[in-house]
């Protein structure tokens, strides 16, 4: 059965996504805005397939942990539906996003419009800097940022190592960064063909304010982000 159901799944969202890109081209040209309310539908509608076809829930749990003001979100990456979650909390995230994801025909088009910010992994301290200036921006402009600091998806169990973007950006922007543990991966893993039925639980932790050192931020988030995702494994496990 859970074969089936994520077949389904599968096929259902891989045509409705394509159709739902083509549809939206004329939204390109159109204010902002617009564009914007279209892909929460879009986003929205996913949630709702996954609740059909897959059984699958999710849960946020901390909310109440959030900064007043603009703060960042350094969420751990499990999943491909990491990249759609947080639209269930904000109404307009910028996501920082490797720059590889443009070459995703009509991708890059969308994104640029919805103001993400992409990152060259390969282009050194400039890139860095691009970075640190465009998120400011978009902090500014009252954008809640997403970035995944381990910069690829991980296994549920697995301690992925920050990149050098995270610490530059919480000793440049001073504003808080809000680690976020998850358990997508259990029920929607990397490269994995089936969905598993459940609840998916987004935790954010206790918020890493402005003035720790290099050696003590990347501890304090490596740390807030593995413990909550264990901790949620055995949640998804039964444990």
């Amino acid at each position: 059965m859970i074969f089936f159901r994520s077949l389904i799944f599968n096929l259902v969202l891989f045509c409705w996504t394509i159709v739902v890109l083509i549809a939206l081209l004329p939204v390109l040209l159109m204010p902002r805005h617009l564009l914007v309310k279209a892909v929460r539908l879009w986003v929205f509608s996913i949630f709702g397939l996954q609740r059909r076809l897959l059984k699958l829930e999710f849960e946020f749990r901390g909310q109440s942990l959030l900064p007043d003001g603009p703060f960042i979100i350094a969420s751990a990456h499990q999943s491909a539906w990491d990249t759609i979650a947080f639209y269930a909390i904000t109404d307009d995230p910028a996501y920082v996003l490797k720059k590889e994801l443009y070459r995703v025909p009509m991708f890059a088009a969308y994104a640029r419009r919805l103001k993400m910010i992409a990152i060259d992994r390969s282009a050194g301290a400039g890139a860095v800097r691009r970075m640190i200036r465009k998120v400011k921006e978009r902090l500014e402009n009252g954008q809640s940022v997403i970035i995944f600091p381990g910069g690829t998806r991980s296994a549920p169990d697995e301690i992925a190592p920050l990149k050098s973007g995270i610490k530059a950006l919480y000793r440049r922007c001073g504003v808080p960064v809000v680690p976020v543990a998850l358990n997508s991966g259990y029920f929607w893993g990397r490269r994995s063909f089936i969905k598993k039925p459940g609840v998916i639980i987004v935790e954010f932790q206790e918020p890493i304010v402005p003035g720790c050192d290099g050696s003590t931020f990347d501890t304090l988030l490596t740390q807030r982000i593995h413990s909550g995702n264990q901790r949620l494994l055995r949640e998804a496990r039964g444990h």
